[in-house]
């Protein structure tokens, strides 16, 4: 009898321990289960991000076609420069004797020219009046062509040697500032196989640009004419305004990411900016005002097999292109809802179909703690 009414108080327990667990399993879903959020109104805006290096928007280097001593250097770094100013002047000395030797064989030949002229008249008359041969006119003519070609070449002699000796001194190609000095006084400079750079002048400081590179995702948003803003780690706290001007389509490749690189014009009236600088992007891309908005985190939320089981709809066919699904909290449910997706700043996104203001949005589950 004993051993009956134990097997009769286990049978009890094991029925009662049932029950609690399906009137648990049961029990009405609230909103403690969940964290959710509210469907907001706001602004969103998708920002590409970017570095780039700012440069001046016209950099020119100067040097000589001709070697020699550096006698003087009238331009140092940083000099405000004009167009046609003297930078330097080279040792002119040997450069000015070959000019004036090549001067004097262009007027010797000029001299030649001119007797030869004389002579070819004077055999044309005598040829006129029958008095010398046919022979000696063409001679006379040929010579005198000789003559005249020999002033040419002398001639073309004596500008190279003056144009050399030009080059010796050295002046500006434009206005500008220095920014880079590559020779000192009673260095030698030598021109024999390639030009030497001595100066590099930018054009004007005072607008510049910066070469920024972006990645081939987001070259598609980039658009000339965009606004930009950009810090240095000179200014910390300070934001710059720039426009894209230019969007070249040359890509590069680095660390197997092709990127493209974006010119963005810039005021420097305040000369805060230096070239070489390196300058820290952002491009509003796209923007979206006063719209419907939810966190980014709903697109991730799977509702459990318990959760489904209490869902009236189970599942969703369909979903069109740039459509997804979110799960709302409503009348102690959970529905499943497909919405139309908009502009995403990766932390909010924009729903253009699908919900209304102040819709509860399930972010995720939050489990029971179990006893």
């Amino acid at each position: 009898m004993l051993r009956k009414k134990y097997i009769i108080i286990a049978i009890i327990i094991i029925l009662s321990a049932v029950i609690a667990y399906k009137n648990f399993n049961k029990a009405t879903l609230s909103a403690n289960n969940f964290e959710l959020s509210k469907v907001k109104k706001g602004n969103l805006a998708y920002e590409v991000t970017a570095t780039g290096t700012i440069n001046p928007i016209n950099t020119v280097t100067v040097g000589t076609q001709v070697s020699g001593i550096v006698e003087t250097v009238l331009a140092d770094y940083n000099d405000d420069v004009k167009q046609g100013q003297v930078l330097a002047l080279l040792d002119s000395s040997t450069l000015k004797e070959h000019m004036e030797k090549s001067y004097a064989s262009y007027e010797l030949a000029l001299a030649k020219e001119s007797k030869a002229k004389l002579n070819y008249e004077r055999i044309k008359k005598l040829y006129t009046d029958k008095l010398t041969s046919k022979a000696s006119l063409e001679d006379a003519e040929i010579e005198y062509k000789e003559s005249s070609a020999n002033v040419l070449n002398a001639k073309a002699d004596y500008n190279i040697s003056k144009r050399n000796f030009e080059y010796a001194t050295i002046t500006s190609p434009v206005s500008g500032t220095v920014i880079s000095k590559e020779i000192e006084q009673g260095q030698t400079v030598a021109a024999s196989f390639s030009t030497p750079t001595l100066f590099t002048v930018a054009e004007d400081l005072s607008k510049m640009q910066i070469e920024a590179s972006i990645s081939e995702a987001d070259i598609g948003y980039i658009k000339p004419e965009m606004k930009a803003i950009f810090t240095v780690d000179a200014y910390p706290n300070d934001k710059f305004d720039g426009i894209i001007r230019q969007v070249r389509l040359s890509p590069t490749e680095e660390s197997n990411v092709v990127m493209y690189t974006v010119i963005i014009e810039i005021d420097n009236s305040s000369r805060k900016l230096l070239p070489g600088m390196t300058a820290s992007v952002v491009i509003k891309a796209m923007e979206a005002l006063d719209v419907l908005t939810i966190p980014a985190m709903a697109l991730q939320y799977k509702p459990s097999k318990a959760i489904k089981d209490t869902m009236e709809i189970k599942k969703i066919e369909d979903i069109g292109e740039n459509q997804d699904i979110v799960y709302l909290f409503e009348n102690k449910k959970v529905t499943p809802r497909v919405i139309t997706k908009g502009l995403s700043d990766m932390t909010n996104i924009e729903i253009k179909e699908g919900l209304s203001l102040d819709d509860n949005v399930i972010i995720e589950a939050i489990e029971p703690r179990k006893r």
